[in-house]
């Protein structure tokens, strides 16, 4: 008879798992890249963003595992790296003609988890439907520049190129149908303006239940 392996043991190797199973999406991550680099008529943006669509799934296959499944949302956001150290996932659903707001945290090992569900003011809906439009322009590209851009006084624009990036990845069903989009936190375009209004809508929501890990 083969042995047995307790729940323990088997949680043990699933957990040793996880970096092993990091390791190998960003050598992959990391190969597709210097393949695009070096193809002709290949475009690095797209591997880049392929790349942050991958991480940003398995934030949320781990938001998935805390707080069980999700509908399909009409916007998802997902902050890979928010101040507090955690991952964020924001969706917004439909329901019945009102737009509501499910945030959730995602921890990276032992931290609070948060949830969120709000249902958003018909102001905010207005606006995050027309800046949904606005996404769904094709000459909106899927992988955004990597730079700070601040708005002065006079409204001209200070841009500053970023090394460092904090990525925010987003899908959004749009009037072409679900596109996805990667972008710097300093950005300043549609998707990044969606995604201040949303992640904003959060900031400042006092809904938070929050519960130890």
């Amino acid at each position: 008879m083969k042995p047995c392996l307790s729940r323990s043991t088997l949680a043990g190797l699933a957990l040793l798992a996880l970096p092993l199973m990091a390791a190998a999406q960003t050598s992959a991550c990391e190969t597709a890249l210097q393949n695009a680099a070096y193809t002709l008529g290949a475009n690095p943006d797209e591997a880049r963003l392929s790349c942050d669509i991958d991480r940003a799934a398995g934030i949320r296959d781990r938001a998935r595992q805390i707080y069980g499944l999700r509908f399909d949302s009409m916007v998802e956001i997902i902050d890979t790296a928010s101040p507090s150290g955690a991952a964020y996932v924001y969706n917004v659903l439909a329901d019945d003609g009102k737009l509501t707001l499910d945030a959730r945290s995602v921890p990276d090992g032992k931290g609070p988890r948060c949830r969120l569900q709000v249902p958003l003011a018909e102001d905010k809906a207005n606006e995050l439907t027309t800046l949904l439009s606005s996404a769904s322009d094709p000459s909106v590209p899927g992988y955004g520049p990597r730079e700070d851009v601040t708005i002065n006084p006079d409204g001209s624009r200070s841009v500053r190129l970023v090394f460092d990036s904090h990525d925010i990845i987003t899908r959004a069903e749009t009037a072409v149908g679900a596109r996805n989009f990667s972008r710097h936190s300093g950005s300043d375009d549609p998707v990044s303006r969606l995604n201040n209004l949303v992640i904003g809508i959060a900031n400042v929501s006092p809904g938070w239940v929050c519960n130890a890990s």
